[in-house]
């Protein structure tokens, strides 16, 4: 894969996760975002001694 075929997937990646939040924001449920992100993350920065 071509650098610039790595950049378009990683802006259409970008643009959905943004379209997400928003969508999230305008709804309400950003507690059930942040909640979903901190038991997403709360593994990984446990093994971290």
């Amino acid at each position: 894969m071509e650098g610039s075929e790595k950049r378009i997937i990683s802006s259409l990646i970008l643009l959905a996760g943004i379209t997400l939040l928003s969508m999230a924001v305008y709804t309400g449920q950003l507690s059930q975002v942040f909640e979903l992100i901190k038991g997403a993350f709360g593994p990984a920065i446990a093994g971290i001694p």
